[in-house]
């Protein structure tokens, strides 16, 4: 399971910047809805990373209290 949200969270840490790339890429005038609605995604995907850092942690707790 640890594995699988690691990767999970290495994907979408190359979403986030393949979004800032291409909010680097347009043109601030004529691609003003894109640059909005990458913006968007990019504050999405910084909240799913940081809930798989929390899950992480928390996995990662409970198998010490485990032992």
């Amino acid at each position: 399971m640890e594995n699988l949200i690691i990767d999970l969270k290495e994907k979408l840490i190359l979403r986030k910047e393949c979004e800032i790339k291409k909010i680097q890429y347009s043109d601030k005038d004529k691609d003003d809805k894109i640059i909005l609605i990458a913006i968007g995604r990019i504050f999405e995907i910084d909240n799913i990373i940081r809930g798989l850092d929390n899950m992480l942690k928390y996995y990662n707790q409970t198998k010490k209290i485990a032992k």
